[in-house]
C-alpha cells in the first residue's frame, strides 16, 4: 500500500505587493509634503530648485567620468564629456543662485506646458473625424492658457509657481497612493 502524500500546512498567503499600510503611511505623508507646499510655495520652489541642482550636479560628474573612462572614439568622448561639463554646470548654476534658478526652471515648465499644448491641439485637429477630439483640442488650449499665464504671472508669483506644482504632484500623488492603500486593505 501506498502511503498517503503527506498534508501540507496552509496558511492565509499575503497578497503579493507591499503591506497596505505601508502604502496608507506613504499616502499620509506626501499629503502632508503637498499641504507644507501649499502652506509656504516658496519654500517648496527653493527646496524644489536645489534638489534639482543636486541631482544635475552628480549626473554632471558621473557623465565626465564615464567621458574619461570611455575608450571609445575621441568624438564618442569629446560629446560624452561635453554633455557632462554642461549638466554639472546647469547643477551649479541652480545651487549657486537659486532665485535665478526658480526663474529658468519656472520658464522651462511654461515653455513645456506651450509646446504640449500646441502639439495636442494640432494632434486634435487631425483626429477630427473621431469623437471626443474636442476633449483633446480643449486640453491642449488649457496648458498653452497655463503657459502663458506662467509666463505672465512670473513677476509677481514667479517664486511659488515651482512650489505649487510641486504641492499639486504631493498632494495628487498622495491621494492616488492612499486610495491604492484603502482598496489593497
Amino acid at each position: 500500500m501506498s502511503d498517503p502524500m503527506p498534508q501540507r500546512e496552509t496558511r492565509p498567503r499575503r497578497p503579493l505587493g507591499p503591506d497596505w499600510r505601508w502604502l496608507l503611511v506613504l499616502g499620509a505623508l506626501l499629503i502632508v509634503g503637498g499641504i507644507v507646499a501649499f502652506l509656504n510655495p516658496f519654500a517648496a520652489s527653493l527646496t524644489a530648485v536645489a534638489i534639482a541642482g543636486s541631482i544635475l550636479l552628480l549626473g554632471g560628474v558621473l557623465q565626465l567620468w564615464i567621458a574619461f573612462q570611455d575608450d571609445g572614439p575621441g568624438s564618442a568622448r569629446l560629446v560624452s564629456g561635453l554633455l557632462g561639463f554642461i549638466v554639472l554646470a546647469f547643477g551649479v548654476a541652480l545651487l549657486a543662485n537659486p532665485l535665478a534658478g526658480i526663474v529658468s526652471l519656472t520658464l522651462i515648465i511654461a515653455g513645456f506646458f506651450i509646446a504640449v499644448g500646441l502639439l495636442r491641439v494640432l494632434l486634435a485637429f487631425h483626429l477630427r473625424e473621431r469623437r471626443g477630439w474636442g476633449w483633446l483640442a480643449l486640453a491642449g488650449a488649457i496648458s498653452v492658457a497655463l503657459g502663458l499665464w506662467i509666463i505672465f504671472a512670473i513677476p509677481e508669483a514667479g517664486g511659488g509657481i515651482l512650489g505649487i506644482f510641486l504641492g499639486i504632484e504631493l498632494l495628487t500623488s498622495g491621494i492616488g497612493v492612499a486610495a491604492l492603500a484603502w482598496r489593497l486593505r
